[in-house]
């Protein structure tokens, strides 16, 4: 469940691992003003969900008042990872995934104004352009997403918004070693 992601007081359990689940589903994970859902984007809702069969990885970067930071995340098995290479000794995170279900109806709540914007090429696909607007967890001002997704796959490609750049792929998932693991936190 979403809830999980919060500790007792509403305070994000993990802010890397929401941030990257959140960006994945294009959905916000926290309250955020209710929007009428927007018909324009039920297409661009179904492109953005991740499907139970289809793992694949996203290769993220966040640039925030002149800093980089990249991040990494692998869906695969109802189990999303994440890791900051940046950091050191960077390890993998295991976290189940939401509930798809929730993610949808909160997307429909936060996502507004889709539309195919155009086409264009990335790696040498053929990709129809959509532009989105949602809120995430840390601005509730709809922000703006460019969204990169296939004309003959109908799989996300690249997501970008302000200073957050992703690339999705496909090809070659799989879990991380187990030795790359890092171990379970502890609650109090």
């Amino acid at each position: 469940m979403l809830s999980e992601l919060f500790d007792e007081k509403g305070i994000p359990v993990n802010t890397a691992i929401r941030f990257t689940i959140a960006c994945a589903l294009g959905a916000t994970l926290t309250p955020a003003p209710v929007l009428a859902q927007d018909a324009s984007c039920a297409a661009y809702i179904d492109a953005t969900t991740p499907k139970p069969d289809r793992p694949y990885r996203v290769q993220q970067t966040i640039k925030l008042d002149g800093n980089e930071m990249k991040s990494e995340a692998v869906y695969i098995n109802n189990t999303i990872y994440t890791r900051s290479p940046d950091a050191a000794g960077s390890k993998w995170r295991a976290t189940p995934m939401p509930d798809l279900k929730e993610a949808i109806a909160m997307a429909k709540k936060t996502t507004s104004r889709c539309s195919m914007t155009g086409v264009d090429a990335l790696d040498g696909k053929p990709m129809k352009v959509w532009t989105s607007y949602a809120t995430t967890p840390f601005e509730p001002k709809p922000s703006q997403w460019k969204t990169w997704i296939s004309a003959t796959d109908g799989r996300v490609y690249r997501q970008s918004s302000d200073g957050i750049d992703q690339r999705i792929f496909y090809d070659n998932v799989s879990a991380p070693a187990a030795s790359d693991m890092a171990q379970p936190r502890k609650r109090k």
